[in-house]
């Protein structure tokens, strides 16, 4: 009974992908585990990223870059079945630690490593929580897009997303807009 209850416990799991292709697979492992239906062996999917703010054409350009690429945690059951369904996707396997066949054994992550991962997401978060580059109030001119050339008043800032709310006035007349950071600059 008890080798049982140990079979059905939850694992961290490393897979390995192709880099740059990281979402792509975690969609198609979503799919996949809807399908058949093995949302009770399967949990969480992870791809853990972290904000990049990179200057192009003097511009401040934000983009989420994974920790590690090429790689994707799943807590899921350590199951041969769900392995060699995975595995039956091309761009999917499993990290294997030991050189012969006898000696092959998936690498899973211990509590500490999860938890410490898991930690630096959330630090991800509240970081980008707190770097939003405009605050309400603030005068932008607008650099892209239709309304090329306007300025107009932060109303709302969405960081989450990477957008903003900026106040228009066109003809007379004060419009809404929602814009991406990379869409405006500051006026000082």
């Amino acid at each position: 009974m008890k080798v049982e209850e140990e079979k059905k416990e939850k694992k961290w799991i490393v897979f390995w992908t192709l880099s740059g292709k990281e979402r792509k697979v975690k969609k198609i492992m979503e799919t996949i585990i809807k399908e058949r239906k093995l949302e009770d062996k399967v949990g969480r999917i992870l791809i853990p990223t972290e904000t990049v703010v990179s200057i192009r054409k003097k511009q401040r350009v934000i983009k989420e870059k994974p920790f590690f690429r090429g790689y994707i945690l799943v807590e899921m059951v350590p199951d041969a079945e769900i392995m060699e369904i995975f595995r039956s996707y091309g761009a999917l396997r499993p990290l294997i630690k030991g050189s012969s066949l006898e000696e092959k054994e998936i690498i899973t992550l211990s509590e500490n490593e999860i938890k410490s991962i898991l930690e630096r997401i959330e630090k991800e978060k509240e970081k980008k929580k707190a770097e939003t580059p405009f605050i309400e109030g603030e005068s932008v001119r607008i650099i892209d897009g239709p309304f090329s050339e306007f300025t107009g008043i932060v109303e709302e800032v969405y960081p989450d997303r990477g957008k903003l709310k900026v106040r228009v006035t066109i003809f007379g007349r004060t419009t809404p807009v929602v814009l991406d950071f990379t869409q405006v600059q500051r006026i000082y």
